[in-house]
């Protein structure tokens, strides 16, 4: 799945994008918030599923169906990104509910990242089949809420190269049934290997199957380097930060430049900001928030 290039015309103006870039739209993006998404990874603390174990009480605590306006009231955000773990059910009037403050808000869904208990890579048969019936059951659930896209993990990183792909061909059939396009993003299994996780898309597809560079999950002495190789196959970004000092400052490694590697790669998508770091940080989210879009605009 090389990069190619195409032209539309909008208004007398012509463009070149790359058909990578699927959410790009036709004519000039006037609100770069069109091409930003947020997770509600960013606010895990106060979710009482992901409440970690410094905090007792939960302050302002959020559910996925105050996501909606929430973001749309606080940060004028109408893209949200949703992560398995806040979901409280999947069944039909719990995802009918979600779907209807969604509708609400005037937003709508571009991703769900799928973390639940699942490995496509095992050489256990009998695991590797219950991983498919539980992927498909997300996938159902996702693309009744409208999502445009799910992120499927491709396996753990001693699970087998063969049998991920072919569990990852299975899905991209699914999920393409469903009019879901299906994303992997480099988040710690087998596809840390930026080789592998090209040649997972490349023969799972490759149509319908993209990578979802995420900016804060490879060793920093290589990070760089990987994402200039997963890049190229990028649908939705995960615009990740991880550690900010006092001063809010995020020190982990240089933001800005991410977003400039993607722009050279003529990425025109969306890029879903969100923070994660596995140590706790008793910092202001909200203004986490403010600063991960800011830093997305500079940028794009």
């Amino acid at each position: 799945m090389n990069r190619r290039s195409f032209i539309f015309q909008s208004s007398g103006l012509v463009l070149s994008v790359w058909t990578s870039a699927a959410f790009a739209r036709a004519g000039v993006i006037a609100d770069k918030m069109d091409r930003i998404a947020m997770g509600t990874v960013l606010f895990r603390y106060r979710f009482k599923q992901t409440l970690p174990k410094e905090i007792s009480t939960i302050r302002q605590e959020l559910t996925l169906m105050d996501v909606p306006a929430y973001y749309r009231q606080r940060f004028g955000m109408r893209q949200l990104e949703y992560w398995s773990n806040h979901f409280e059910s999947l069944d039909k009037p719990y995802l009918s509910g979600l779907k209807a403050k969604i509708k609400a808000a005037g937003s709508r869904l571009v991703n769900v990242q799928v973390d639940s208990d699942y490995d496509l890579a095992s050489t256990d048969e009998a695991t590797r089949q219950r991983s498919l019936t539980h992927v498909k059951g997300w996938i159902d659930a996702v693309s009744y809420l409208g999502s445009q896209c799910v992120r499927v993990n491709p396996g753990r990183p001693n699970g087998a190269i063969e049998k991920s792909i072919a569990s990852m061909q299975e899905i991209n059939r699914y999920a393409k049934s469903k009019k879901l396009v299906l994303l992997t993003e480099n988040h710690f299994g087998i596809e840390m290997n930026p080789d592998l996780h090209i040649r997972i898309v490349k023969e799972a597809g490759p149509q319908n199957i993209y990578t979802l560079p995420d900016f804060g999950n490879y060793p920093t002495e290589r990070m760089f380097a990987s994402l200039e190789k997963i890049m190229p196959y990028a649908y939705l970004i995960s615009a990740k930060a991880m550690q900010f000092n006092d001063q809010l400052e995020h020190v982990s490694y240089d933001f800005d430049k991410c977003v400039q590697l993607a722009e050279k790669h003529g990425f025109k998508g969306v890029y879903s900001v969100e923070q994660w770091s596995p140590e706790y940080q008793d910092i202001d989210y909200e203004k986490v928030g403010d600063w991960l879009i800011t830093h997305v605009k500079n940028n794009i």
